[in-house]
């Protein structure tokens, strides 16, 4: 008797185990529901509803809200809507280009080249990106800084950098990028820096900022190099560094 009552057990555990697995692999939504008097042509798992639920007899449009994303603000309060997010405000600053190489100089072209790095900015307020250091030097000499944005020109000695994309003395650069879009993300090339094919170059000025809380930004740095007939000859080297400060 105890074998007859064993074997229906397992015949249970058996068929137990396999109904899990036919339910696991049936997919999240095939027919529609349905009885003699309604029809929901389709369900929707989410913010809210989307299509209406209806038959022959009735209509109804259901919903639990939309989601709500972004800033709100006004003169005495700021708030943030979405997915609960923490109280401790951050401020992240990801160089993505170690180095930067030139090339040859000549008195008859201009080299060029280019630098990103991203800032992503969670505090209350904004932040600001300041460039510091000289310019590319051979021993004693470093090259004219460009004290106002200007064009690049030929055969005359100057570094510069902007933080846009550029045509002239070639296509190179780009403007800033808001990351996941404008709606979020805030940051901005600074005047001065933000000129399609002018260039400057002030060691200690803000080149970019972002005036309130933003998502991440990610910004082209473009540089160009020009020497003169006189511009000694050598080796040129330098070193930039870029600050990122919160404001407050």
């Amino acid at each position: 008797m105890w074998l007859k009552y064993l074997h229906n057990f397992m015949r249970g555990l058996v068929f137990f185990c396999l109904s899990l697995v036919i339910v696991c692999l049936q997919p999240a939504s095939v027919l529609a529901a349905a009885s003699t008097s309604f029809s929901i042509q389709e369900d929707f798992i989410g913010g809210g509803g989307v299509i209406d639920s209806s038959s022959a007899s009735y209509k109804s449009f259901d919903t639990i809200g939309d989601l709500g994303v972004g800033d709100s603000a006004g003169t005495s309060y700021k708030t943030q809507s979405g997915y609960t997010t923490t109280n401790d405000p951050s401020l992240s600053f990801i160089v993505n280009t170690s180095s930067v190489v030139l090339g040859a100089l000549t008195n008859g072209s201009t080299a060029t080249g280019t630098a990103t790095f991203s800032v992503l900015n969670y505090t209350s307020y904004g932040y600001i990106v300041q460039v510091i250091g000289n310019t590319p030097s051979n021993g004693a000499h470093n090259l004219t800084a460009l004290a106002s944005p200007t064009a690049s020109s030929t055969g005359t000695e100057q570094f510069g950098i902007n933080l846009v994309a550029n045509t002239s003395p070639t296509t190179f650069g780009a403007i800033p990028v808001q990351v996941p879009s404008s709606s979020f993300s805030y940051g901005i090339a600074q005047p001065g820096y933000d000129t399609t094919n002018l260039y400057k170059y002030v060691a200690g000025s803000t080149i970019a900022s972002a005036p309130k809380t933003s998502g991440r930004t990610d910004y082209t740095v473009s540089y160009i190099a020009n020497i003169a007939t006189l511009t000694p000859g050598g080796s040129y080297s330098g070193n930039e560094t870029y600050v990122v400060v919160g404001t407050y």
